[in-house]
């Protein structure tokens, strides 16, 4: 495959998880999203009792966030050909606007740990990328 389709591909994969993240940061989805962590409580406490004691349905929440963040980490590394680090730092600053978005104008509330866990989606997202980038897209030394 060509760089020039392989930029159109990762092109349209962020256009089209822009668009997702958009239309779930805006929508209504407060009562839905609180009804799923609440079932993953359930489900892992109770259905299938993997999850520690501690384990409350807010720590759901913040870790959807993560997952959530994941593909943007994974996806500003393969457009941008940016360090982790970099992308990471990019994934913190854009999650920081969507909370302000939420508490200025959304009827939602901002939380910072929502800040903390995103950026923890986008490092995990950054740091698998770049090393899938680094073996895969890197020009491999000859062989002796």
């Amino acid at each position: 495959m060509g760089w020039s389709r392989d930029r159109r591909i990762v092109a349209a994969l962020g256009a089209a998880y822009v668009l997702l993240l958009v239309l779930l940061v805006t929508g209504p989805w407060g009562w839905a999203l609180n009804r799923l962590t609440v079932r993953l409580y359930t489900l892992f406490r109770d259905d299938w009792p993997l999850a520690p004691d501690w384990a409350l349905p807010e720590h759901y929440g913040y870790l959807l966030n993560v997952v959530l963040f994941v593909p943007l980490g994974a996806l500003l590394v393969v457009a941008t050909r940016r360090p982790w680090w970099w992308v990471t730092g990019a994934g913190v600053l854009a999650s920081a606007a969507v909370e302000v978005v939420q508490w200025l104008w959304l009827p939602r509330d901002g939380d910072w740990g929502d800040v903390v866990a995103n950026g923890l989606g986008a490092l995990v997202g950054a740091v698998l990328a770049s090393a899938w980038a680094e073996r895969v897209l890197s020009p491999r030394a000859p062989r002796r």
